[in-house]
């Protein structure tokens, strides 16, 4: 029994389960990152450096999962010993490649959420600095941590040919010197993404609007929580790196965990963004319900998607006058979230009375 599971886990391939993991997390990632694109250039036409970037990280996630796919079609997820020694060192090529990729798609979906947060948050200056103070310093870390990678050899050749260090033919440093920094890079991080989820809350807690926006916008904005879980659940998988004798097989934890923490934060991303479509759907699904109902559409449906702000104002009649108080001013802010932009109004009614000129016998 014992030879049997021995000789199964020598067998063992985890190309195809790496595979599909991947390709999903990355389709629903490029999905609704086509959604939030179509919503802002199609919908709201205000296409911005935050779309720009989320845009960019997609890309590289894109090439992240297309260079591991060829590592897998080389032999990558199974044990070298099984692999023909002409197709390791393809499926080690590959497979650095992909890393390199990896490393870069995790870190600039972070600089697209700080620019959503921008946008919409309207922060200080302190909170400006500290915001894109993080989301820089990550890229720098990733930058670093990619340049530590790839330099671990010398020739760099030796890091997808292995026969080069049997022969003396090259040269590598400990390997610790990388799974300790790439372990400070994934915590650092996981912090990040933290911070970037927690942040929102505490700017909408301090405004005064109902309890259910809050926690409702706090949630959608807040997503990132899930992409520091995962981030952390990476770091506990970097120590396979250490495995040099069957480096095609102890790693493939590491990619498949690098790929989701990177579309996690991708989808966070988008999520926020796509308000406007999901309000377009539920009133067409409302339009299609009335219509079988044979009844005329109600003036709610009738709305133009984008009169947001004039929908919600309050009918005042003729006798009244209006009485805006602070509360609703400030809830008012939630009317722009699908332009990428909250602000605070307040309205001021002045009020004065014509003097009558007096008359020329006075």
């Amino acid at each position: 029994m014992a030879g049997s599971m021995t000789d199964v886990a020598k067998t063992g391939d985890k190309g195809p389960k790496m595979m599909a993991v991947m390709w999903t997390m990355t389709a629903l990632a490029t999905l609704l990152v086509i959604a939030r694109l179509c919503v802002r250039q199609r919908m709201l036409r205000n296409f911005g450096f935050d779309d720009w970037l989320i845009g960019a990280s997609m890309i590289f996630g894109l090439i992240f999962v297309a260079t591991a796919t060829v590592s897998v079609a080389y032999g990558y997820g199974q044990h070298m010993s099984n692999l023909d020694p002409k197709t390791v060192e393809p499926a080690l090529m590959w497979n650095m490649i992909s890393f390199i990729f990896g490393i870069i798609s995790f870190a600039i979906p972070k600089l697209a959420v700080a620019a959503l947060l921008h946008r919409i948050l309207n922060p200080s200056l302190i909170q400006r600095i500290t915001v894109w103070g993080l989301v820089i310093l990550v890229a720098i870390i990733a930058l670093i941590n990619i340049l530590i990678y790839v330099t671990m050899c010398n020739p760099p050749q030796a890091l997808w040919k292995p026969s080069m260090i049997l022969k003396g033919e090259a040269t590598c440093r400990d390997v610790w010197i990388l799974i300790n920094y790439a372990t400070f890079n994934g915590a650092f991080s996981a912090f990040v993404d933290l911070f970037l989820a927690i942040y929102p809350g505490v700017v909408l807690f301090k405004l005064q609007m109902s309890l259910r926006k809050k926690i409702a916008l706090t949630a959608a904005l807040g997503l990132g929580s899930i992409a520091a879980a995962t981030a952390i659940v990476k770091c506990t998988q970097i120590k396979g790196l250490a495995d040099q004798t069957d480096p095609t097989f102890s790693t493939v934890p590491l990619v498949v965990w690098t790929n989701v923490e990177a579309n996690v934060v991708v989808i966070a991303a988008c999520i926020p963004t796509l308000q406007p479509m999901l309000e377009l759907i539920l009133r067409k699904l409302k339009l299609v319900s009335t219509f079988k109902g044979h009844s005329k559409p109600s003036s709610y449906a009738q709305h133009n998607l984008y009169d947001n702000q004039s929908s919600s104002r309050a009918h005042v009649s003729k006798k009244e006058k209006p009485t805006p108080s602070r509360k609703e001013s400030q809830e008012s802010i939630l009317n722009d979230l699908e332009r990428y932009q909250i602000r605070r109004t307040d309205e001021v009614h002045v009020e004065y009375e014509m003097q009558q000129p007096k008359a020329a016998s006075e």
